[in-house]
């Protein structure tokens, strides 16, 4: 057991923390755990989720992410009821990826009921990168309804709005500078087209029954 500690305590660091070893460091780190055994190494990091320490409990949720997102999904979803909203955020920010696809109703439920607005807004994040059409719905009540503002000025509102335009493969809020940067329109947004759009693509969507890139296509 105190091997187990040792060696996780050894990885955290190289993912992150004062020591941190860039990311030289973090390929590293996820190197040694894949060659531990994933089978192996996952349960360690479990355990490390119930921890009384929050930093460790956020090492965690972000090792196991990064480790095998696909295999760590289902047993992050619970935390997004943890009543710390840190490490709800965590888990909102780790599951903001094409391949967290198991956690779309997680996080719709996180959008529409989470009492804390920077949760909220991270979790509309989070749906954006996942890209299902089936948050469609959850996000345009948002872009409506959520117009609470967090310690950065943000709102679920503003971030929904982001969500839908990442879904859509449309520009109607920032413009598309490369796969990984964009910038933000000159004046304000249209809303108003943007959630037309969104409710097409979605009805599309539902009725065929799976996503369709008809609409993408036209853009």
């Amino acid at each position: 057991m105190s091997k187990d500690r040792n060696r996780l305590q050894r990885w955290f660091r190289l993912l992150g923390g004062p020591n941190w070893e860039g990311p030289e460091g973090r390929d590293r780190a996820l190197a040694e755990m894949t060659n531990a055994g994933v089978d192996d190494v996952m349960p360690l990091l479990v355990a490390k989720l119930s921890d009384r320490d929050l930093e460790t409990r956020c090492a965690a949720i972000e090792t196991m992410s990064l480790l095998d997102l696909e295999r760590a999904t289902p047993l992050l979803v619970p935390l997004l009821r943890d009543p710390d909203e840190t490490v709800r955020l965590t888990v909102c920010e780790y599951l903001a990826s094409p391949r967290a696809q198991a956690a779309v109703e997680p996080l719709i439920a996180v959008l529409r009921s989470d009492p804390d607005v920077q949760v909220r807004g991270y979790a509309a994040c989070a749906l954006g990168v996942i890209a299902s059409p089936a948050a469609i719905p959850a996000l345009l009540d948002a872009l409506a309804n959520d117009h609470e503002l967090d310690c950065l000025g943000h709102s679920a509102s503003s971030t929904s709005a982001h969500a839908l335009d990442d879904i859509l493969g449309t520009e109607f809020t920032r413009i598309r500078i490369s796969d990984a940067t964009r910038k933000m329109r000159p004046g304000p947004p249209d809303l108003e087209s943007l959630a037309r759009e969104a409710e097409l693509v979605y009805r599309t969507w539902s009725r065929s029954g799976e996503p369709t890139d008809d609409t993408a296509a036209a853009h």
